[in-house]
Order: structure tokens, then C-alpha cells, then sequence
């Protein structure tokens, strides 16, 4: 009778030493995957163009506002002069590109994300904002990937964008600002330089297809100036905006 339990608790041991041995499988759907689709949260650019107009004084405290209440990783504002100072040429040629007809240019001319919402004049806080939440609630079609490198005042910023649509996205230009926090009401993140000029001849994505890009921007001095920076992804035909990354 001994034996019989002493065989019997060696079977048991054995038993257990295998059952713990065994790896724990997660259910389906826990845990990350290779192949798992890529996600990427919305953007909104707001680009807003001024000349210090009266409707201009109305309009700048509530999009500055917005902008302090939305992380980078939300909204991004970047704010532009077409004319007067501070000014970048880049700036006038945008404006004109947004707006070919002069009569439409009367200032201040808030986009959201390109051609997609527009404010002409002024408006109210929960008008800009409303158009904030239409952006936001908009899948990504591209993501954006970048790097930035600073050298005896050389910034370098490398990186790629993919097409993470299920579509093939046409006439896309990689573009970017540098702009400055002055750190008060009126112009307060006034753009210093645009990158690439809007007649660029654009690149075609299929789904899931990359493309590399590299920025050289000479006596910038990044860190001590305080820069800011945003990539985005424009399309050269519709002026669609389809996403923005902020550089810190």
C-alpha cells in the first residue's frame, strides 16, 4: 500500500514540474503584435494669418487660448504675416497660394489643417474651437517620423512619413516651419521660416509606402533661440493638411 502512494506522488510531482514549465499564452487581442495595424492620433495645424488688424486683436487671444488648452500632440498654431513685420517671403507666397483671389485675403484668415476648416474674420471661442473637434475626430492618413540633430548652429531634421490610408494619396509635399513663443498675446507663435516653397512637384504614396526626407537649416541655433519647430504633409492639389508633428 506504501508503494502504491509513493508512486502515486511521484506521478504527481512529475505532473506538476511539467504544468509549470508551460508557458502562459495571452488570450487573443492582449499584448502587442508585429503586424498589429498602425494608429496614429490626429493633428490639427492651425495656421493663422494676421497683419494686426482690428478683427485680427479679437481672433488672436482666442486661438492663442486654444492653443495653451490642446497639447502639441493635438493642435499645433503657428502664426503667419503675409505682409508688414515680422514677415517671411514663404508667408506672402502661402497666403496667395491658400487664396488665389485678393478679395479673399482680407486678414486675419484662420485653416485649420489646410483647406479643411477655415474661419475668414473673426469669430467665437466655441466657433474655433468647433473646428478644433471636426479635425480631431478625423482618422490620420499619414504618420510622421523625425529626428533632430543640431551642429555649431546647423539643424538637421531627417525622418519619414508613411501612408497608413488604405488608399493611394497623390501631389504630397513634405513641408515645415520653424516658429518662436514670444510669450505674449498678439503674434505669439510667430513663424520664423518655412521650409519648402508650396510649388514643390509632390510625391504619390500607396498604402503603407514610405518616403525619407532631410531638412538643412543653417544659423539657426536651435536650443538657444528657443526654436519650435512642425513637420506636416500637405497635399500640393487639394491643400489638404493630413499630418502635423511638432519638434520640440
Amino acid at each position: 500500500m506504501k508503494k502504491i502512494y509513493l508512486v502515486l506522488l511521484v506521478i504527481g510531482l512529475i505532473s506538476g514540474l511539467f504544468i509549470g514549465c508551460t508557458p502562459t499564452i495571452p488570450p487573443v487581442g492582449e499584448g502587442e503584435s508585429e503586424d498589429e495595424d498602425e494608429t496614429i492620433n490626429r493633428v490639427v495645424l492651425v495656421e493663422l494669418f494676421t497683419t494686426g488688424c482690428p478683427f485680427c486683436k479679437e481672433v488672436e487671444p482666442i486661438v492663442e487660448q486654444l492653443a495653451e488648452e490642446y497639447v502639441r500632440s493635438e493642435m499645433i498654431l503657428v502664426e503667419e504675416r503675409p505682409w508688414g513685420s515680422p514677415v517671411t517671403p514663404e508667408a506672402n507666397d502661402r497666403y496667395q497660394w491658400y487664396l488665389p483671389n485678393s478679395d479673399d485675403r482680407k486678414t486675419p484668415n484662420t485653416f485649420f489643417n489646410g483647406s479643411n476648416q477655415r474661419i475668414w474674420l473673426t469669430g467665437s471661442y466655441y466657433l474655433f474651437k468647433s473646428k478644433i473637434i471636426a479635425e480631431l475626430a478625423k482618422d490620420s492618413k499619414i504618420s510622421i517620423n523625425v529626428n533632430r540633430n543640431e551642429n555649431s548652429g546647423t539643424t538637421i531634421l531627417t525622418g519619414k512619413i508613411k501612408n497608413i490610408s488604405e488608399s493611394t494619396l497623390s501631389n504630397l509635399v513634405i513641408n515645415g516651419m520653424t516658429f518662436k513663443d514670444y510669450g505674449e498675446p498678439g503674434q505669439k507663435y510667430t513663424v520664423l521660416d518655412i521650409f519648402a516653397g508650396v510649388k514643390e512637384v509632390g510625391i504619390s504614396l500607396e498604402p503603407d509606402a514610405e518616403q525619407s526626407f532631410t531638412f538643412t537649416l543653417e544659423d539657426v541655433n536651435w536650443n538657444t533661440n528657443q526654436i519650435h519647430g512642425v513637420i506636416f504633409v500637405q497635399s500640393s492639389s487639394t491643400k489638404e493638411i493630413f499630418h502635423a508633428k511638432y519638434i520640440e
